[in-house]
C-alpha cells in the first residue's frame, strides 16, 4: 500500500487503536488471574465464536474464500503457525522477561519488516522511516523502565523467546498485509483465529480451555478480553494495513507499553512516571516522522 495513501491518517488511527487494545488484554488478563496459557487458549477460541457470529449475521459471504490448495494452505499457516506460533512465543517472552520486557522485545519487529522489506520486497529503507523505527522502540525502552534501574533483567532464554516473538510478529504482519489482497480483514483474522482455536484445544485439551466457560466471572472477563483485546485490536491492525505501509503500522502499534503503563495507572494504582509519558510522546512523535515520511514520498 503507497504511504502516500489519502487514508493514511486512518491507517495510523487503527494501528494506535491496536496498540492501546493489545495493552488491554495484559491488564485483563492479570484480572482474571487463571494460567495464562488457558487464557490464551480460551481467548482465542472465545474471539473466533464470537467474530464466526458477527460474520453469520451481518457478512455471511466473508465465510467464503478460495478452496484451493494455495489458499488453504496459505490459510493454514497463517492459523496454525503464525497465529498461535505468535501467542505461544509471546507466552514464554513474558513469563522469560515479565510483561514489560517481553512486550518492548516483541516490537523489536518493525526493524525486522524494514530488512524483508528491502530484501524480499524491494521497498527502499528510508530514513525517516528508520528514525521513527528508532525512536519508537527509544521511547517504549524508556517507558518500561529500561534505562532507570528499574530491575529488568534479561537472560539468554529469555531473549531467545522475545527475539522468536519479534519474528512470528514480522510473519504475521507480513502474511496479514499479503492476505489482504486476496480476503476481506475479517474473514483474515476469522479463519486465523478459528484454526489457531483448534490447534489449542488440541494441544491443551478441551476440558482446560473450555473450563473457564463454566463460571460466570471468567466467562464475562473472557467475552470483554476476546471483544476489546482481541477482536478490536487485530482487525484494526489489519484493516490499517490497507491504508500504511505494514512496517508503520507497526511502528505506531508501539504504543502497547505505555497504554499498558496508564491503563495500570487508572486501574491498578501503578505509579505513572515521567519516564512513560516520555515514552509515550516519543512514540507519538515517532508517527509524526512517518507522516513527514509520508507527504515527502508524495511529493
Amino acid at each position: 500500500m503507497p504511504q502516500s495513501s489519502p487514508h493514511a491518517l486512518r491507517g495510523y488511527a487503527l494501528a494506535l487503536v491496536a496498540g492501546v487494545s493489545w495493552a488491554g488484554a495484559g491488564l485483563i488478563s492479570t484480572w482474571m488471574r487463571l494460567d495464562p496459557m488457558v487464557v490464551t487458549g480460551a481467548r482465542t477460541l472465545s474471539a473466533a465464536l464470537i467474530l464466526g457470529l458477527g460474520l453469520l449475521i451481518f457478512n455471511r459471504r466473508g465465510f467464503k474464500v478460495s478452496t484451493s490448495p494455495r489458499s488453504l494452505g496459505f490459510l493454514l499457516v497463517y492459523g496454525a503457525l503464525v497465529t498461535a506460533g505468535m501467542q505461544f512465543t509471546y507466552f514464554s517472552s513474558i513469563k522469560a522477561n515479565g510483561a514489560a520486557l517481553g512486550t518492548l522485545l516483541k516490537y523489536l519487529s518493525p526493524v525486522f519488516l524494514l530488512v524483508l522489506g528491502a530484501l524480499f520486497f524491494k521497498r527502499r529503507i528510508r530514513i525517516l522511516t528508520a528514525t521513527a523505527a528508532a525512536v519508537a522502540l527509544f521511547g517504549q525502552a524508556l517507558a518500561i523502565g529500561l534505562f532507570s534501574g528499574a530491575g529488568l533483567a534479561l537472560t539468554r532464554a529469555g531473549l531467545i523467546w522475545g527475539v522468536c516473538n519479534a519474528v512470528f510478529f514480522t510473519l504475521y504482519t507480513v502474511m496479514g498485509e499479503v492476505g489482504n489482497d486476496h480476503y476481506q480483514s475479517f474473514s483474515l483474522l476469522f479463519y486465523g483465529l478459528a484454526i489457531a482455536a483448534v490447534l489449542w484445544l488440541i494441544v491443551l485439551g478441551p476440558v482446560r480451555v473450555i473450563t473457564p466457560f463454566l463460571q460466570v466471572k471468567p466467562l464475562l472477563q473472557l467475552l470483554l478480553l476476546a471483544s476489546a483485546s482481541t477482536i478490536l485490536p487485530f482487525s484494526a491492525y489489519l484493516v490499517s494495513m490497507r491504508s500504511i505501509d505494514s512496517a508503520h503500522a507497526s511502528i505506531a502499534a508501539m504504543l502497547e507499553p505505555v497504554a499498558a503503563g496508564v491503563g495500570g495507572f487508572l486501574f491498578f494504582r501503578q505509579p505513572l512516571t515521567v519516564v512513560l509519558l516520555a515514552g509515550g510522546a516519543l512514540s507519538l512523535g515517532a508517527i509524526a516522522i512517518m507522516r513527514l515520511s509520508d507527504i515527502r514520498q508524495a511529493c
